[in-house]
């Protein structure tokens, strides 16, 4: 049985289920609705029933995956002295963390698991990837002025929302009107003709680009969500492919989805990576493969631990 953590709306664990299910059982733990579930988890395993009566027993689960566990809605406001809502979501995060801490401990836990080396956030990621790729001058900064250079954007360290569910685009801004009193962070912007995004999946790679011809921003996210323009499947060269298969194995992550940007030279500009990003939307029809390549790489730690 594969243990399948996730959410009730994550379209990307709705596309990838058939190409999991024609090849095992899988129990899908929907934590925004964990009210629904009965658990019991005690010193010789676990058991959680699903609405409909199913049961997941530990001893009988080969992997556990992580897709995107969230609630519904995402935030909450708590007050200062807390509030019963926001204790029992941290209560109800401490089992689905918990369960997925003993599939790692277990060596059940695929793809989405800890790297090695601990966790990584913008910071180190943009060190790293400056062996590899030219990574666009940065600085986050807090009551000191900006020092590199005019052209710039801001962005979203956290990925938070900043309140009543907006998102805080990558945005151009003049050096001089940031107000200081304010975190930010700024990078040098790019003269780019295109995004690129790779999933990579132990080794193998799915490129998708996106063209920025008559875009309007500078973020992609927001013309892709209105449908405006297409991700198109792209090659990346062999070189390319050598440096994010080497970038990766130094993270130690298997799993992670790599933003670039493609200057009007050619040059690929490293921007990110998110080591459990949405990638079902690269690849829906499977025409490239992709699903498959996750399915496979979950059944593999599946049949290490429940063989055939």
């Amino acid at each position: 049985m594969i243990l399948l953590l996730t959410n009730s709306g994550d379209v990307t664990t709705d596309i990838l289920m058939p190409h999991l299910t024609c090849r095992a059982e899988v129990f899908r733990l929907n934590i925004d609705l964990w009210k629904e579930y009965t658990w019991n988890i005690h010193a010789d395993g676990y058991e959680i029933s699903d609405p409909l009566g199913r049961v997941c027993r530990e001893a009988q689960v080969g992997a556990v995956y992580e897709r995107k566990v969230m609630f519904n809605p995402l935030t909450i406001d708590v007050p200062a002295g807390g509030c019963p809502d926001y204790w029992l979501r941290s209560e109800v995060l401490e089992i689905w963390s918990g369960i997925k801490d003993l599939a790692f401990g277990t060596g059940k836990l695929a793809l989405i698991h800890p790297s090695p080396s601990g966790v990584w956030k913008k910071m180190r990621q943009m060190r790293l990837a400056a062996k590899y790729f030219p990574v666009p001058a940065w600085q986050m900064l807090h009551k000191v002025n900006p020092q590199i250079g005019d052209n710039l954007v801001c962005k979203c360290n956290s990925g938070q929302n900043i309140g009543k569910n907006r998102v805080f685009n990558v945005s151009k801004v003049m050096p001089t009107h940031i107000d200081l009193e304010f975190p930010w962070f700024l990078q040098q912007a790019v003269d780019a003709v295109s995004d690129v995004t790779v999933a990579y999946i132990n080794g193998r790679l799915f490129a998708s680009e996106y063209s920025r011809e008559g875009m309007k921003g500078v973020d992609c996210r927001k013309p892709t969500s209105e449908g405006k323009g297409e991700w198109k499947p792209c090659e990346l060269t062999a070189d390319e492919q050598e440096r994010i298969r080497a970038m990766m194995a130094e993270t130690g992550f298997t799993f992670s989805r790599l933003d670039f940007l493609r200057g009007r030279d050619g040059t690929l500009h490293f921007l990110e990576f998110n080591v459990n990003g949405q990638y079902a939307w690269i690849d829906i029809l499977n025409k490239r493969g992709m699903l498959t390549a996750i399915a496979d790489e979950v059944m593999r730690v599946h049949n290490k631990n429940i063989p055939v």
